[in-house]
């Protein structure tokens, strides 16, 4: 769920009351800040039973919160990036049966370092058997199909700058929504404006969850909830995904 730079305090309730109604074992916020909105959001969400969190702290830029009712080891920044390759916009939490990726990749090429780092995990992980699911906002996708104003046009208006990186990253780990609804266009990112979305076609579908190769036949399915984004709480629909473990 990206809360859109560190969310507010107004919309803070709202936003929580409706991640909590979906009873995830765990939920990953993208766009997180460690700031006073950031420390309302923790404390509400550990007054519901999710005390297990991990989050970017200790500087004021966007990054990742995991927060969840089951207990998980938190490795920040796992790629072991520098302090001028974003470090903080990955989290890896492992629990005792999955390993979860919460992500906020930064935009254009300055997520290319996170997406080369994904690929040799899942090429790693994939060849142990590990089951690992890794979701949040990529920025990032498919240029013909991910971008609204593109659909149907020979020549492409818009493109994802790292479109060659996402595309070696689906040869390894799955992405869960496309899996599940192969022929559906639905789009999870749309700027705040008047205008109603529709009218504009200028939606973007950024917000993904990947699954590993021994994940994957344990996937139920995969959903986005638009109400995030219709209520106006954030510019983001969350995505949600379950699983059989």
């Amino acid at each position: 769920m990206n809360v859109r730079s560190g969310g507010t305090r107004s919309t803070a309730d709202a936003l929580s009351a409706r991640c909590l109604a979906h009873e995830a074992d765990a939920i990953v916020f993208s766009e997180f800040r460690d700031n006073a909105t950031g420390a309302y959001l923790r404390r509400t969400l550990g007054d519901n039973g999710y005390v297990q969190q991990a989050a970017s702290e200790g500087h004021r830029g966007n990054g990742v919160l995991i927060a969840s009712t089951r207990e998980f080891a938190a490795l920040r920044n796992p790629f072991g990036l520098a302090d001028d390759e974003y470090p903080n916009a990955v989290i890896e939490a492992r629990f005792e049966r999955l390993r979860l990726f919460g992500v906020y990749l930064p935009g254009q090429d300055r997520k290319r370092p996170h997406l080369r780092c994904l690929i040799a995990t899942a090429q790693r992980y994939n060849a142990a058997g590990i089951d690992a699911l890794c979701i949040g906002d990529f920025n990032s996708g498919r240029n013909e199909t991910d971008i609204e104003i593109n659909l149907g046009r020979k020549t492409l208006k818009d493109e994802f700058s790292t479109a060659d990186l996402y595309a070696e990253l689906e040869r390894h780990w799955t992405e869960a929504w496309l899996f599940k609804h192969p022929d559906r266009r639905e789009f999870s990112w749309y700027p705040f404006r008047k205008a109603a979305p529709q009218a504009r076609r200028n939606g973007w579908r950024i917000d993904k969850a990947f699954v590993s190769e021994s994940l994957l036949p344990k996937l139920t399915n995969a959903r986005y909830d638009h109400g995030f984004r219709l209520e106006g709480l954030t510019d983001h629909s969350g995505v949600i995904v379950d699983f059989n473990l």
